[in-house]
């Protein structure tokens, strides 16, 4: 599927992103602090993306046809996943830039709602998971793209809120949704 391919690029892109030190022999700690903050940042960035491709993946196997509209919403999901390297290379520079964090939550709430739009037109076509569950992951969609949203305004007061919104929403998709 051409999703899985554009996603695994995006993420394979973001840690070419990831400087290394100069290695000599006079290298101390300190030195290590930029490339941990870039290996968390992008860690953190991949979950995100591991997240979204895991339910991308599990929204299309019981859709009954793939009409245009979900065609498109999907290629828009694409572009704004294709973004994602770029504010987790400004978060990784400067984690604790206000304008970083604010890009960050700005491109996450873009796939987010488009995501959410997606499985909305994919609920309408697929007929494999009952109302109970299709309001469950609704409710988990719109509470994630609001809490992503949120996370805009919450760079200005505190980064981190905002940082701590960028780690609770992947973490939420592990708890176990109404069967």
């Amino acid at each position: 599927m051409l999703s899985d391919g554009v996603i695994v690029i995006i993420m394979t892109i973001m840690v070419f992103e990831i400087k290394l030190p100069e290695f000599s022999e006079n290298i101390t700690i300190s030195h290590y602090y930029p490339l941990m903050q870039h290996i968390g940042v992008y860690a953190m960035s991949f979950l995100v993306l591991s997240v979204m491709w895991l339910n991308h993946h599990h929204i299309f196997i019981g859709i009954d046809r793939i009409t245009s509209k979900i065609v498109w919403i999907n290629l828009l999901l694409l572009f704004f996943m294709s973004l994602i390297p770029l504010p987790t290379k400004a978060l990784g520079q400067n984690i604790f830039s206000i304008s970083s964090n604010i890009f960050y939550g700005i491109i996450l709430s873009c796939n987010s709602i488009i995501y959410t739009l997606l499985q909305y037109q994919v609920n309408n076509t697929a007929n494999h998971l009952s109302v109970k569950i299709r309001q469950s992951i609704n409710r988990k969609n719109i509470f994630a793209a609001l809490l992503y949203c949120l996370s805009i305004p919450l760079s200005l007061l505190s980064i981190y809120l905002s940082l701590a919104i960028f780690i609770m929403i992947p973490a939420m998709y592990f708890l176990p949704s109404a069967k």
